[in-house]
């Protein structure tokens, strides 16, 4: 089996992939790879494709025309051929299962991503300590404001004749706040990093909206032009 047979639309935003639909063969418009529209073709799944390139001409002009599109003959010509090379003599295509990627799950709390980083940094804390040391992430998200600091003691009241130097306060509480501040820095900087990917997307969408508005604009044009041509002859 091969590998999915996919063939770039040159001067527009579309692919045009080679599939299945029911008993027999179909090809399907895609943006990207995703496919949106698709046109059966008359072969049976298993039985000879010598009528593969016209059906898959015939496909693509069809799809090409519900979507307002019009493309010269040698480009549909230089499609067809790329996406037929690709489809094996049996027409068996492999075809690949995508997973989609979500960047921000809708139902996801601060609080369970803040576990998420914990157990994180428990496995980290497992390699990088000795079970005779104390691991630096303690903190927990059911600790997020409800840690208070230690009030510092007192100074001893010193005496000029001797130099005593003052005990330091416990740190352990300081080093909890400060792990836990450590996550909350490192969650603000994942959810920058998310905003960023989301606003060069929005940014892409919008440049490709663009770019389908003057497409269908032009061909519009060479419609007219072409009809009031042969309105003139």
């Amino acid at each position: 089996m091969s590998e999915e047979a996919l063939a770039k639309i040159p001067g527009t935003t579309f692919s045009l992939k080679f599939g299945e639909e029911g008993k027999y063969y179909a090809v399907h418009l895609c943006r990207g790879t995703q496919p949106f529209l698709s046109k059966q073709l008359s072969i049976l799944k298993g039985t000879t494709l010598s009528d593969l390139p016209e059906e898959v001409e015939n496909g693509l002009r069809y799809l090409l025309t519900k979507e307002d599109i019009y493309l010269s003959p040698v480009i549909i010509n230089r499609v067809v051929t790329e996406l037929i090379e690709q489809i094996p003599k049996d027409g068996q295509v492999f075809v690949k299962e995508t997973e989609e990627k979500h960047y921000v799950t809708p139902t996801v709390s601060v609080q369970e991503m803040i576990a998420q980083k914990e157990e994180h940094a428990g496995k980290k804390s497992m390699i990088e300590y000795t079970p005779g040391e104390k691991p630096r992430y303690d903190a927990t998200s059911e600790t997020i404001g409800k840690i208070h600091l230690r009030e510092p003691r007192l100074l001893p009241s010193r005496d000029m004749s001797l130099d005593i130097t003052p005990t330091s306060p416990a740190s352990s509480t300081k080093d909890d706040y400060l792990a836990l501040e450590e996550k909350v820095n490192s969650l603000h900087n994942e959810i920058q990093t998310m905003q960023e990917i989301i606003d060069s997307n929005n940014k892409e969408i919008a440049s490709l909206k663009k770019q389908i508005t003057s497409l269908k604009k032009e061909t519009k044009e060479l419609k007219v032009k072409s009809i009031n041509k042969s309105d003139e002859e």
